[in-house]
């Protein structure tokens, strides 16, 4: 017995080009169930579900920022690095490094051990964060890869140097809408 598609399933099949036959796959099967389905069915193979879903710190395909938040990440020990979600491992390297050195350094009035914080990563070699003395105090810091390594590039307690932003080709998003002149005034950044 010839079985027959409904005519929008059958339009439907014929405009993608899966034609051939007016009778639906497992015809002869006696499984098949000759009721018609509201929905045609098709043979292309599903997008497998991803299997990881980002988090906010994580950038996406088309972003190379991570923004770790008006809380930033705070690094007062080595292991503290593992908290950089999404940093470049040469990066949390270098982290780890600094706030070794930073700690080593003897200060008789400023006692207590320093801390990193780290604000916004570009994995594609730009940071900002600070360095912070609890009961001392601290400062901002921008962070570069140079010459293949990261190094600090500028710190301070003012707003950024243009000419520093400028030299080391800084994100907007990294270096913030603003910096400061070696006039001492305050222009927009880029």
């Amino acid at each position: 017995m010839r079985r027959t598609l409904p005519a929008a399933i059958a339009i439907l099949l014929l405009t993608a080009g899966c034609g051939g036959s007016d009778e639906p796959q497992g015809a002869d099967d006696p499984t098949t169930s000759s009721a018609p389905t509201t929905e045609p069915t098709t043979t292309a193979t599903p997008t497998p579900a991803p299997t990881t879903t980002p988090t906010p710190t994580q950038p996406t395909k088309a972003s190379t920022l991570i923004d770790y938040g008006d809380d930033e990440i705070t690094v007062a020990r080595a292991g503290d690095v593992a908290k950089l979600t999404g940093a470049p491992e040469d990066f949390k390297a270098f982290i780890a490094a600094d706030l070794q050195r930073q700690q080593a350094t003897k200060d008789k009035v400023c006692t207590e051990k320093a801390e990193i914080h780290v604000g916004k990563v570009d994995t594609r070699g730009w940071a900002a964060g600070g360095i912070f003395i609890p009961q001392c105090g601290g400062n901002a810091a921008l962070w570069a890869k140079v010459a293949g390594g990261w190094r600090e590039v500028w710190g301070g307690q003012t707003l950024p140097d243009c000419a520093v932003l400028e030299k080391y080709d800084f994100p907007a998003g990294v270096a913030g809408g603003e910096c400061g002149t070696a006039d001492g005034k305050t222009r927009h950044y880029p």
